[in-house]
This record gives structure tokens, sequence and C-alpha cells, in this order.
């Protein structure tokens, strides 16, 4: 029995929905294969529960071929975990007898076995809602995880000793986010770092994702000390640095979860939404706990998204310095 997962893209939504492969392979003897982007075939290698990864790339070439590719496998089901326009076209047209997907307002023809959503406290936990159809009925409770090599670590190491860093003795810093008008402000992030770095006398390393170095600028600035990564970093080398530090602190954002993934302790700023991270020890949930908190909705906040604005780095230190 062959199995396909579709996720094309968001790198955090990637990693939040590979937990998948790993509840069909404690289930059942399948091969299971997981399309998704370039970068997000990058992120799932070394996954051990994924037997093959398929790649789309842009264009409506790639995606004839995918289609085709898709087809030939003879998939027993495809479990749509994204539901955009590509995704819907390649479920519909794989031939597969289960095409699995949450069930949404309109456009629900793709798929003939349509799941309600329901809120079990944690996205990853909600996505493996997806797997009742195949007769999972009570799939456990999986965190994601994030599998480096050896040698990715020893590369990081390397990349350590270039910034005079030690394993262990330094946190990372991500201030920024995918959408930087609903996140906290980096040179919040940055006098944060500095009483975390005076309390711990560990090291801050910013790092962030390309376009962003002008916040993580700003935010490494307001620190006052600690490194400034000098260009972003390919996600698995962003891994093994993360995976050496002591902790990280950022965003509701995808670097958030990759430290959650690896293991780290991870300081998380939230704002509107709360459901992206579980209620787990190496997760620390820092906000300013407003009576409207979370809305899920920050487009439509008519507060000025006060939950970001009104946490002060002060108030964010007295929150998480318990557990440093």
């Amino acid at each position: 029995m062959k199995i396909l997962i579709i996720q094309l893209r968001q790198l955090g939504d990637i990693l939040l929905s590979s937990p998948l492969a790993q509840a069909i392979k404690a289930e059942f003897d399948a091969e299971v294969h997981f399309l998704t982007s370039h970068i997000g075939s990058n992120l799932l290698k070394g996954n051990p529960y994924i037997d093959k990864i398929l790649t789309l790339h842009q264009g409506i070439v790639s995606e004839l071929k995918t289609l085709f590719t898709v087809r030939r496998e003879e998939y027993y089901a495809v479990i749509d975990a994204q539901r955009t326009g590509r995704s819907k076209r390649i479920t519909l047209f794989s031939g597969a007898p289960l095409r699995i997907a949450f069930r949404k307002r309109g456009e629900n023809f793709y798929y003939n076995r349509l799941v309600d959503w329901k809120n079990r406290g944690y996205t990853v936990w909600e996505r493996l809602e997806l797997l009742k159809p195949l007769g999972i009925k009570n799939p456990p409770l999986l965190l994601p995880k994030f599998f480096l090599l050896p040698e990715e670590v020893e590369r990081g190491r390397e990349l350590l000793r270039e910034f005079n860093l030690r394993e262990g003795e330094f946190f990372v810093v991500v201030p920024t986010s995918r959408r930087m008008e609903r996140s906290w402000e980096p040179e919040k992030f940055g006098r944060l770092a500095a009483k975390i770095s005076s309390l711990t006398s560990l090291i801050p390393l910013f790092a962030y994702a390309p376009g962003e170095e002008e916040f993580a600028r700003l935010s490494f600035e307001a620190c006052g000390k600690g490194v400034l990564l000098p260009s972003p970093l390919p996600v698995r080398l962003f891994g093994a640095l993360l995976s050496l530090s002591a902790f990280s602190v950022g965003n509701d954002s995808f670097s958030s979860h990759l430290s959650f993934a690896l293991g780290r302790k991870t300081f998380v700023i939230l704002g509107p939404n709360e459901g992206w991270f579980p209620e787990h020890p190496l997760v620390v949930k820092v906000k300013k706990g407003l009576e409207c908190q979370p809305c899920g909705n920050w487009k439509g906040c008519d507060r000025g998204l006060e939950c970001y604005r009104a946490l002060s780095p002060e108030e964010a230190f007295s929150q998480l310095q318990g557990e440093l």
C-alpha cells in the first residue's frame, strides 16, 4: 500500500504535517511518499518515516509532470493537508481510491473523504485527524521531528568556531517572521536578549531568513552584544546551529517550530494565535494575556495588535526568567 501526503509550502506547515508519515508507519506496513516544494524537500531529507519525497517546482510544466508521476504511482490514498489550487488538482487526478482533506466551504468535489476539523489544542494533532479515513481512529499525539545527519551537525560546529562560539554556550534569537506586520518588534527582541544574556552569561546569536537582515540588525543593535550572522543560512545548517544552542527565542514562526522539533527549549512570543505550539515542557509561551487573546484574527484586529505592542521586554523577561 502506498500513501501520498501533500503539503506544498510554508516551511512551518511542512514540518508540522510530517508527523502524518510517522503515524501511518506506526499503523500500517505502508510506503509513504510526501509531495512538497524544492525547499520543503530539503527540510524533509533524512526523515526515516518518508520513503520518497516528490518535488513540485513552479510552473505549469512541473505541475503536469507531477500529475503524471502521481498517477503512475497508483496510490491507495492521497492526503491533501493544504488544499492549494495545485494540490487539489493533483489529488483529483491521482486516481487514488481515497482522496482525503479537511472539509471546507466550496470546492470539496476534489475529494471523496472529507474530515471535519476538530480543535485538539495543537495544529499537528488536528492534522492527524486526516488519518481517520484510513481507519486510524485514535492517532497518537505525535510531535514534529527534524532529522539532521551527523555531518550536518559537524558543519554546524565548524561554523560556531568561526564565530568563536561553543556548543551550549549561546542561544539563538530570530526576531523576524514571514509577516513582520503581525510580529513582536525587533528592537524588543534585542532588549530581551540583553536581559537573558546578563542573567545567564550566554551569548545571543541573531539569525534571520533572506530579506530580513534589516530587522535582525535592529534587534542586534538594540541588544548591544552577541553575534549577528553575516548572511541567512541554508535551512539544514541553521537547524544544525539550533541543535547546538542552549535554547531559542523567537516569534510564532518557522524558526520556533524548528527549534521545538530539534528538542531545544523554545521561548515563543505569542500574539493573536495560540494553537501552533503545544503545552509542553520545552515550549514557554510568552504573551501579554489580554482578554481578547487568542483571537486568531490579526487582520481584523481593531486594537492595533495590542497583544504585541503592549508587551514590553521587561514583562516578557519576567515570564521566562524562571525557565532559564
